[in-house]
């Protein structure tokens, strides 16, 4: 495939894409690395300086040949700018990395590296399967970007919890729309398509 640049500045009508995706398995696990172009607009880069944060999206399916999807996966990534301390910090499932330099922030933004998807005993390894990802961006503000990501981060969390704290809070969170804003919106300039893998069988790949 193209290689490219890490960092990549995309303009504001350049659409994200998803590139060099490479399955491969690691530790017994199936994993996937891609690179996203263009995630960062102009426009989200002036946001998220401005001290509003930002969520990426990434979602990952995994379809066998009957292209039935037999894995589904939705990773965030949120990243934030303290304005006093001149820091980024960017919060994951269960990292958070606290950085200086923006470009730093990009690079790490922009690449998805060797994400476990499953346990390979748990697929046919004469089966073809195919990887489809899509990514997106979206800014938002401070108390949604806290509110999403407590219910990113926290499965467990009811959606009667969730209504008690919208009342608290006067703040009005639909998780249905949110989702669907985040990785739904095929002609948002914020969200790739989805882009797929060239089939491959589990006892072909590459293992570390």
């Amino acid at each position: 495939m193209q290689s490219h640049p890490p960092v990549v500045f995309g303009g504001d009508d350049q659409q994200i894409r998803v590139e060099n995706m490479t399955p491969q398995i690691r530790n017994g696990r199936l994993v996937v690395s891609a690179d996203f172009r263009n995630l960062f607009s102009t426009r989200i880069v002036g946001t998220i300086q401005s001290g509003l944060p930002s969520i990426v999206q990434i979602e990952i399916k995994l379809r066998n040949a009957s292209n039935k999807t037999v894995f589904r996966r939705l990773i965030s990534r949120r990243i934030s700018y303290d304005i006093w301390e001149e820091r980024y910090t960017i919060a994951g499932d269960d990292t958070v990395r606290v950085l200086t330099d923006f470009q730093a922030v990009k690079a790490q933004s922009s690449r998805l590296e060797k994400e476990a998807i499953t346990p390979p005993a748990a697929l046919d390894t004469s089966q073809p399967y195919t990887i489809e990802i899509r990514a997106g961006i979206v800014p938002i503000s401070t108390a949604q970007a806290e509110k999403v990501m407590d219910w990113l981060l926290d499965p467990n969390q009811t959606e009667e919890y969730l209504a008690s704290e919208n009342r608290a809070s006067g703040f009005e969170l639909n998780l249905n729309k949110l989702v669907s804003f985040f990785v739904s919106r095929k002609k948002s300039t914020y969200t790739s398509g989805w882009y797929k893998s060239n089939k491959f069988r589990i006892r072909d790949l590459k293992r570390e």
